[in-house]
């Protein structure tokens, strides 16, 4: 017994001196360290922990919000305008990892958005490096934007992406190949730990299957060129009755600003597909990362409509289908130190280099994105700017301005009036401050 005590004294003054490392290192923080624990374990098991956290801070400047009023959930009266500066954890994440031999595992608790979820819930057993087999609650292999790590969130996420991949993980069967020049994953998944449970009479969380294809025709520890296809198929999700009632919207801007003012809401929907062509580019100055993405969702052979809140704006005929386009291209250019590192294994990119020069990286970034919902629930189009810092790989600390400007139909579900039919456009400055360990 007194052994045991000894071990588990030792691995607390051991992950004390790891955490405070990190804080102390300028430039050999790492950005994902494992804390193994060996407490009278066999030498063939691993055990870790890692998370991070991220704080933003943002402020809002309607253009012109005299022209507009709004209706807050509950009320009856619409009240003025306003977009009110907040802070806000935007994450606040812990992660539990083991492994043994060829098998690994791990359990994510995430706090997002007021509330605490599970997030990667999953065992994987690896054929070889370059091979492995997932069964869990995960990410799909849809997307590069979607499947970069959020520690490595410098900016917000675009609202193409928000809006146009309405889900984040689910519980599925997923299998990744790949090798210096190609990546390849596929999954069957069905229903997710974030929506709304399981219960007796439910209806179905839906199901599909998800594919991704890259291609990485030159790649370097210098250079990267990265082109991608995916696509899913699924059944509808948050389905609470036989009208197959099927919720979208997208956030923009920051995430302290939570309402979605492109939103609607369909029914009947037999399910959706959406289709996403990427591309990047890598040295050790530049970095451009692109996405185009179509998301298309068709009505039950009995029909369905679709509402953005106002009144019935879209009838759906017959097995009728309805399409949504998107894309963003974000680049950015380092003033100090080498761009981001490039996963071969994730096939997706870092928000900073595995190596960081004395005093820290900084990053200039802009970007741009457009959003079309064939004058439904409004159009809405974002330019971005933002410088980033990085201290070492476990810190960064960005600053970021992003100008909104949506259509007149974007009325977050009827809530947003406008007093003479025309857009909301507004500016934001968002300070993000994040830790990872």
């Amino acid at each position: 017994m007194a052994s045991s005590n000894r071990r588990k004294n030792y691995a607390l003054i051991a992950s004390v001196i790891v955490a405070g490392g990190l804080l102390l290192s300028p430039t050999k923080a790492a950005a994902q360290t494992g804390i193994a624990l060996r407490l009278g374990q066999p030498d063939e098991v691993t055990l870790g922990v890692d998370g991070r956290l991220t704080l933003d801070v943002a402020a809002f400047a309607p253009v012109d919000k005299s022209n507009f009023t709004y209706l807050p959930a509950g009320a009856t009266t619409a009240e003025p305008f306003r977009m009110a500066a907040g802070t806000s954890i935007t994450q606040a994440r812990l992660g539990f990892f083991g492994g043994y031999g060829n098998w690994t595992g791990r359990i994510d608790v995430n706090y997002t958005g007021q509330r605490v979820t599970f997030c990667d819930i999953y065992a994987a057993y690896a054929f070889n490096p370059q091979t492995r087999i997932v069964l869990g609650h995960q990410l799909e292999p849809l997307s590069i934007g979607m499947n970069t790590s959020t520690r490595h969130g410098s900016v917000t996420t675009p609202l193409p992406l928000d809006f146009l991949i309405p889900y984040t993980r689910h519980w599925g069967l997923a299998g990744t190949h790949w090798g210096d020049k190609y990546w390849f994953g596929a999954g069957l998944f069905a229903g997710s730990s974030e929506r709304v449970n399981a219960r007796e009479n439910h209806m179905g969380e839906g199901y599909g299957f998800s594919a991704r294809a890259v291609w990485r025709p030159i790649n370097t520890d210098q250079t990267t060129v990265h082109f991608g296809f995916s696509a899913v198929a699924r059944t509808p999700e948050r389905v609470t009755s036989d009208d197959g009632i099927v919720a979208v919207g997208g956030r923009s801007g920051s995430v302290v600003e939570n309402r979605r003012f492109i939103a609607g809401a369909f029914s009947g929907i037999s399910y959706y597909s959406i289709c996403d062509l990427e591309a990047a580019y890598r040295d050790d100055r530049f970095f451009v990362q692109g996405e185009a993405l179509c998301t298309t969702f068709v009505a039950k052979d009995t029909g369905g409509y679709l509402t953005n809140g106002d009144n019935l704006y879209r009838r759906l005929y017959h097995g009728e289908g309805l399409s949504f386009w998107g894309g963003y291209l974000v680049g950015s250019y380092m003033l100090r130190g080498k761009q981001r590192s490039y996963s071969n294994s994730g096939a997706a990119f870092s928000n900073v280099n595995n190596e960081v020069e004395p005093g820290g990286n900084v990053e200039l970034m802009i970007g741009g994105s457009a959003i079309d919902t064939q004058d439904h629930m409004g159009q809405a189009y974002e330019a971005l700017g933002a410088v980033n810092w990085y201290p070492n790989t476990a810190m960064m600390l960005g600053l970021s301005y992003t100008f909104t400007s949506f259509s007149k139909d974007a009325t977050a579900l009827g809530r947003l009036i406008s007093q003479n039919g025309s857009g909301l456009s507004y500016h934001t400055l968002q300070l993000r401050a994040q830790f990872v360990f």
